[in-house]
């Protein structure tokens, strides 16, 4: 291309720009003349140097951007437009840019990926209906990024390495046990000289309750404070809730603990409501507290080392898929590991419930003292109603929900190299009703192997492990691998294939230069009109690779698929659970009427990913936006089962809990009022009140225990 330029046109295209055109225009001219042997122009009136080059990709990248800005402005609200516009100087800045053909190119592609970007909103203004499979990718993810990141400003922790916080679990999981034996000591001290004297047991009479209330009541006092300070940072954590408008379980101990002291103190100094305190029964709650904290914190440790055991875990996600309406399991490379972690420290499911049950109880204690004092005209009763109603209000199977199944299960899943995100990822995965299973779940390293290949027409077998590898391998499959091996052995040379399809009915197709080849199974092959013989079957699931070159068979490569115990044992799990293993694999043998075959499972339960949408599926990009819900340390479908098992029992757990646990509150509330409005504090003896405590935590301790068990 010349580089003679005309001034006047230079000038007129300046103008447009909203340049000053530089005088005289003669020496300009004078300098564009010289152009064909300097190579570029200069204006040396106006003191600045041009290039044609230059002024022609400058030329084109302003015109590209403002017709991009006037496809932009079509479609933006008014809000975001200053922001637009106020790029539009800076392209007319007159920075240098160089013509090369790649930097054209690129400007090229933006432009038309801002026009693709604004016919969609267009159309939607224009009243044309746009429908959400078209929409990009990163259009639909918005509202689920948007909600993740609005959670994670709700929920703000400050994160550390793994490593440390697995330290500090243990450390103080240990503390908290250490702890929890004298507080434990406390309270059966405290329940002894509570309950002798009913039972006829042996007791000094100096601070029994009968010759000596006074000092009875300050020994009970004493036993409380003491352990109250042993366990400081419950109570402590219980009280901050409380002011801070998050009351939670501590805070239902903290309370009831110090409305009994404060009972205990009103007969000590005023003589009021001369009955048994419940001082042992708040100390056994408050034991029971600190044992749930030192579970839940062992189990977080246990997390927090499985975090620890592989630099890029894989993530197990709950995915809603909106095309096909199933909620899956999906595995994918967690991509950083303080995903996990935020999800580990966020609010499970029991502190969730509790911020809601505790404040309600908290008022209804208060509200329903103050009606039976005022109804009964004797405001003595009343931090004795208040202390009683307390207590009840405070069941076992929800200060005991979580911790202790939450370790039994991290407990077994370290052994897998696996661990949960909490009790709401939990809930999360026993939602799922479909699992995403791959090629290397149900058949890892060493299960397939190549048992013969046998070469007809001409060809060699090196000639046809060549030309079955390129095809494969280019496709990304399992057994594309496991042919190269071979290939390898024999020292074949690799081909290289192009224009690779894949068909929906168990096959490929490529082009190795001017060869056209087919591999895929023989119901492929009859599909595509070159029938060819299966082989006999033996006691293993024995499958042929054919391959078929310019319409020719050419030979088959004969696989068998090994089966073992483990791979049995997780897919019969997951059934059990009723949870369908979906089949996403690659690799066109694999189908689900032989896993159904080969792994003894009943017709029907075993899915299958459409073809077109495995890789949609197994892609990263398919749990954009989904929390994570548990971590694989190693790949595979037995931790994968592990991680549903875990899930089931951990979330069942919590849940029979909490239901056993308000139910047993409520009810004990109500009873707790009737018999104070009625005046029959006898009834409600701390040995009652303890005996009903146990009795709904009798259920509770069988179904946390279950959560012992593995596959």
């Amino acid at each position: 291309m010349s580089n003679k330029f005309d001034t006047a046109e230079l000038n007129d295209i300046r103008k447009l720009l909203g340049e000053d055109v530089p005088e005289p225009k003669s020496q300009v001219k004078a300098e564009a003349a010289a152009a064909p042997q300097a190579q570029e122009s200069r204006n040396t009136s106006g003191g600045r140097t041009f290039n044609l080059d230059d002024i022609l990709a400058e030329v084109s990248g302003v015109v590209d951007e403002a017709n991009a800005e006037h496809a932009a402005h079509a479609t933006t609200p008014p809000q975001f437009a200053p922001k637009q516009q106020a790029a539009r100087p800076a392209a007319q800045s007159g920075a240098p840019r160089t013509a090369s053909g790649m930097q054209q190119q690129e400007i090229r592609v933006q432009r038309k990926s801002a026009q693709q970007a604004a016919q969609p909103a267009q159309a939607e203004q224009e009243g044309e209906p746009v429908r959400a499979q078209q929409r990009p990718a990163a259009q639909q993810q918005m509202p689920r990024q948007a909600a993740r990141m609005r959670d994670e400003d709700e929920d703000d922790v400050e994160l550390i390495e793994p490593s440390k916080a697995m330290v500090l679990n243990n450390r103080r999981s240990k503390n908290l046990g250490r702890r929890a034996i004298p507080v434990l000591i406390l309270g059966l001290i405290s329940l002894y000289l509570t309950m002798a004297e009913s039972l006829a047991l042996p007791m000094p009479s100096l601070i029994s309750f009968a010759s000596n209330p006074r000092l009875f009541m300050l020994v009970q006092v004493g036993f409380e404070i003491i352990a109250m300070l042993i366990g400081i940072d419950v109570v402590g954590s219980g009280f901050y809730n409380l002011v801070t408008g998050k009351a939670d379980r501590a805070s239902l101990v903290a309370i009831a603990n110090m409305a009994t002291i404060l009972h205990c103190m009103s007969f000590i100094i005023g003589g009021w409501a001369g009955v048994l305190p419940y001082s042992s029964i708040c100390i056994l709650l408050l034991y029971a507290a600190i044992r749930e904290e030192k579970n839940r914190c062992a189990g977080r440790a246990r997390a927090y080392k499985a975090l620890t055991l592989h630099e890029n875990p894989m993530g197990v996600y709950y995915h809603h898929d909106s095309n096909d309406h199933a909620r899956r399991t999906v595995k994918s490379r967690l991509g950083d590991r303080t995903e996990f972690q935020r999800e580990l420290e966020r609010p499970d499911a029991t502190e969730r419930f509790a911020k809601v049950y505790a404040p309600i109880m908290l008022a209804a204690c208060i509200v329903l003292s103050v009606v039976v004092s005022l109804v009964r005209q004797d405001i003595s009763y009343f931090f004795w109603n208040l202390s009683a109603m307390l207590t009840i209000v405070s069941p076992l199977p929800i200060l005991c929900a979580f911790g202790r199944a939450y370790y039994h299960v991290s407990r077994r899943l370290l052994s897998e190299g696996a661990a949960l995100a909490g009790g709401q990822a939990a809930f999360r995965v026993r939602k799922a009703r479909r699992a995403v299973i791959q090629d290397t779940d149900l058949f890892p390293g060493g299960t397939v192997t190549i048992t013969e290949v046998r070469a007809h027409s001409g060809y060699t077998p090196e000639k046809l492990l060549s030309y079955a590898v390129a095809v494969t391998d280019g496709y990304d499959m399992e057994i594309g691998k496991l042919l190269a091996e071979a290939l390898r052995e024999q020292y074949g040379r690799p081909a290289r294939a192009t224009n690779i399809k894949v068909y929906d009915m168990g096959g490929l197709s490529g082009e190795i230069g001017a060869d056209t080849v087919l591999v895929g199974t023989a119901a492929y092959m009859a599909r595509m009109g070159m029938p060819v013989q299966e082989p006999k079957k033996g006691r293993d699931v024995e499958t042929g690779v054919y391959v078929v070159i310019n319409g020719q068979p050419a030979g088959v490569i004969q696989l068998t698929y090994h089966s073992n115990a483990q791979t049995f044992s997780a897919l019969q799990a997951l059934i059990r659970l009723k949870v369908m293993p979906e089949l996403a694999t690659r690799d066109f043998n694999i189908s689900p009427e032989m896993v159904q075959k080969m792994f003894e499972t009943r017709r029907g339960r075993i899915g299958e990913v459409a073809s077109d949408r495995v890789a949609a599926v197994t892609s990263s990009a398919y749990t954009m936006g989904d929390r994570v819900c548990a971590i694989l340390s190693r790949d595979g479908i037995v931790p994968f089962a592990q991680v549903h098992q875990s899930a089931d029992k951990l979330s069942g757990a919590m849940r029979s809990n909490l239901i056993l646990g308000a139910v047993g509150g409520i009810c004990g509330l109500l009873l707790m009022f009737y018999l104070a409005f009625t005046g029959h504090p006898e009834a409600v003896t701390p040995r009652n009140v303890l005996l009903y405590l146990i009795l709904w935590y009798i259920p509770s301790f069988f179904v946390t225990f279950h959560t012992r068990k593995g596959l």
